[in-house]
């Protein structure tokens, strides 16, 4: 019974380790000439795989991103 609950306490403790939330700016020159700034920038947070896609996603399409 003790390795057992041993296992699943290491189990949830990598889990939660895995799983942290993570942020990056990205930021694009504007296309637009009559914008008020040259830049446009935006903030993505998330986990895992889905951050991962989110920024590839923005660096296919000609944005800068770094992660913060």
């Amino acid at each position: 019974m003790k390795k057992l609950f041993t296992t699943s306490i290491l189990a949830t403790a990598l889990f939660s380790f895995q799983s942290c939330e993570k942020c990056a700016t990205c930021e694009t020159l504007e296309d637009d000439p009559n914008a008020l700034s040259e830049t446009r920038s935006t903030e993505i947070c998330g986990r895992g795989r889905n951050f991962t896609d989110q920024v590839t996603i923005y660096e296919r399409s000609n944005w800068e991103c770094t992660e913060n």
